[in-house]
């Protein structure tokens, strides 16, 4: 078999450098690491156009150069998977080939079964190396992408070794360039297969790393909306801890976790949670005092500041630690401070690697965003724990206590601890032997006094919570748990009041955390479950009938891709703001997640045709809103305001439901299939499922 030469020269050099354009294009755009893999197929472009110019230009050219070229775009690859798998072996490693090129060919221009040999050895040994460094990601599976690559390198080394042993046997005898005959044609297109192979390799693997990093950020927001959940629920601080570690564990499979407390005098650490790291290595760390090169815990704790360690052995904050690290297996360590919302250190989250490890930008989101989960879990168990040795404290020391006692007799104030006048802003002369219920919000009052109004003529403990309109700090909630008592021989009770304010604040703005997107404060999957389950059970009592629909912004992905994703939030922003006001109050408009939307239309009417019609009109002024132009404005980092400006529309998929048994996820991929069958028909479209959902 043989072909003519220069042909598959013209095809090489055609297919390099367009797979260079296009592949150096998608890298500008979207993954920056394929840069240097478009300049090792530009490179060996020009080296194959320098072969081509044989004869034309000086031999020091097409022989010399010509070869480094080759022999540089290899080492380019190397490269390039190495900075991708983050690899840490020393850079000359690959460049080596290249100056045995560059320093053996020019004594070799005449020489042309020489440079045969000695470029086949060469260029071998380098694929193999590209074949074996792209297989060195130990701690992930290997994708679709590294296969590719790793084949296409193989492949091109297997077709240099069969070169060189036919060369060194004396079985190929071809003594220039263009000379054909079968080996020299395979070569050739073992060289053409090869450089698609890992082309398409490469792209694929950078599209492996983007769906990963996707799949990652979901698992973490599910992560997040776990622990704001336990955290709404009240779950013991030890159990929160241990959750957060194993969370971010589970995530990251390489990486293990801990939570270290400092204790109440601020000087020593003590072990939070630790689940991963060894027993030993938790008894030592206990109580370990903190202070500059105190480990990177200790020295994080004191400074106030990340400590990142990217080499445990050679680091001089674990020098009085380092056999400890090594007897657990420890390499790395990277420490965030823990803190409370008036900025105190309650402690440190630590991330640590078994071997030497530098953090990427992800990696030092993710401690950070851990230690803000860690700090509100400690914070809140804290005020939990202060509250209880408050209430205990308070039985005893009525006068110096600093909780709000009164004795209530009748609904008149008898008697009261400075405290309480200190919550409510009033002197003993304001409110003494006067009534209390002047002193609650007047949207409370009733409800308070009703509670308290003894049951069939008996006194029992109560438990209130309600406003207090204050002169020193205006609307204050307050916690009054009352008990029976006897006051001058007569039933009273006694009453002990809190300032819970701070605490419903805290309790809110986690609940609002767990059922609304933290981006566009929409309701998120699960309250808009709720909310459609109930709307269900009330259509299957009323007869009326309901519609849900799915939308997904159209060109949404070309604002990100050009603008960044701050601009798309600011549109998704904005998205969020028009479908709200193109609705019912009594209607849920919720974010499923990306750039997709839910309405829920609620009560529409016990016609279904009637229902179906006022459904189409809502969803026509849905589109109609979306489509108008967003001019959406941009902060500088010179402090300036840049305005952008993007047309969108959006495909709305519509499906009609009576309360009929079905499930609401059910119902919420009815809705999504309708919504892909608008995709399909055309953008800025609205699809109407045939038929309702049923039983």
């Amino acid at each position: 078999m043989s072909f003519h030469v220069p042909t598959l020269f013209a095809v090489i050099i055609a297919v390099s450098a367009v797979l260079a354009v296009a592949i150096g294009f998608i890298g500008r755009q979207r993954h920056r690491n394929l840069l240097l893999w478009a300049t090792a197929l530009g490179v060996q472009a020009l080296g194959y156009v320098l072969y081509g110019l044989r004869g034309q230009v000086p031999d020091w050219a097409s022989v010399v150069v010509a070869n480094v070229c080759m022999s540089g775009a290899l080492a380019v690859y190397a490269l390039g998977i190495r900075r991708f798998h983050d690899q840490r072996w020393p850079v000359w490693w690959a460049w080596a080939p290249v100056a045995v090129i560059g320093l053996s060919f020019p004594f070799l221009l005449d020489n042309f079964t020489a440079r045969l040999l000695l470029g086949s050895s060469v260029y071998g040994l380098q694929l193999l190396f590209v074949a074996a460094v792209a297989r060195q990601q130990r701690h992930a599976p290997r994708g679709r992408g590294e296969q590719l690559l790793v084949f296409g390198a193989l492949l091109m080394a297997i077709m240099m070794a069969a070169r060189t042993w036919t060369v060194a046997t004396g079985q190929f005898t071809v003594q220039q360039l263009f000379q054909g005959g079968t080996l020299q044609s395979l070569t050739f297109l073992f060289t053409l297969t090869g450089t698609l192979l890992l082309a398409l390799g490469l792209i694929i693997m950078n599209e492996d790393r983007a769906e990963h990093a996707l799949r990652q950020n979901q698992r973490y927001q599910a992560f997040r909306n776990r622990i704001l959940e336990l955290l709404a629920q009240g779950t013991p601080l030890p159990t929160l801890l241990h959750e957060i570690v194993q969370g971010i564990e589970t995530l990251h499979p390489r990486m293990l976790c801990s939570i270290l407390l400092l204790d109440r005098q601020g000087q020593h650490l003590q072990t939070g949670a630790a689940p991963s790291l060894p027993a030993f290595y938790n008894d030592a760390v206990q109580g370990l005092p903190i202070g500059p090169g105190a480990g990177s815990c200790g020295t994080a704790a004191h400074t106030r500041q990340r400590v990142v360690v990217e080499d445990i052995a050679s680091h001089p904050y674990w020098a009085p630690y380092r056999e400890l690290a090594a007897q657990a297996g420890l390499g790395a360590c990277w420490s965030q401070p823990i803190f409370s919302s008036d900025q105190r250190v309650l402690g440190t989250f630590a991330i640590y690697h078994h071997r030497p490890h530098t953090p990427s930008p992800a990696d030092i989101a993710l401690i950070e965003e851990a230690a803000l989960l860690a700090g509100i879990a400690i914070e809140r168990s804290r005020e939990a724990q202060q509250l209880l040795e408050r209430e205990r404290h308070y039985r005893l020391l009525i006068e110096t206590a600093n909780e709000g006692i009164a004795v209530i007799q009748n609904g008149v104030l008898r008697f009261a601890n400075p405290r309480f006048f200190q919550l409510c802003g009033h002197t003993p002369a304001e409110v003494l032997n006067q009534p209390l219920a002047p002193l609650i919000h007047e949207d409370d009052r009733d409800r308070v006094i009703r509670a308290s109004a003894p049951a069939d003529g008996q006194a029992a403990p109560q438990h209130h919570t309600f406003r207090v309109l204050t002169r020193h700090q205006g609307e204050r909630w307050f916690e009054l748990n009352d008990a029976p008592f006897e006051w001058l021989g007569q039933p009273a009770t006694l009453s002990f009041m809190t300032d819970i304010t701070e605490r419903r604040r805290l309790e809110a703005k986690i609940q609002q955390q767990a059922l609304h997107d933290t981006l566009t404060e929409l309701p998120n999957r699960r309250l808009l479950t709720h909310n459609l389950a109930q709307a269900m059970a009330s259509h299957r009592r009323s007869g009326l009938h309901g519609a849900l629909m799915f939308l997904d912004l159209d060109n949404f992905k070309p604002l990100n891709d050009t603008h960044g994703h701050r601009v798309g939030d600011l549109l998704l922003v904005e998205v969020a703001h028009r479908l709200t006001h193109s609705v019912r109050e009594t209607d849920t408009v919720a974010r499923f997640g990306g750039d997709e939307f839910v309405v829920l239309l609620g009560d529409l009417h016990t016609d279904p045709q009637t229902s179906v019609e006022l459904a189409r009109a809502v969803a026509g002024k849905l589109l109609a809103a979306l489509a108008e132009p967003y001019c959406l404005a941009v902060e500088q980092a010179s402090g300036g305001v840049h305005a952008v400006e993007h047309r969108c529309t959006a495909c709305i998929g519509v499906v009609m439901f009576d309360g009929q048994a079905t499930e609401p996820d059910d119902l919420l991929k009815q809705a999504d299939m309708a919504m892909y069958r608008a995709k399909a028909a055309g953008r800025n479209t609205v699809w109407l499922a045939p038929t309702a959902p049923t039983a």
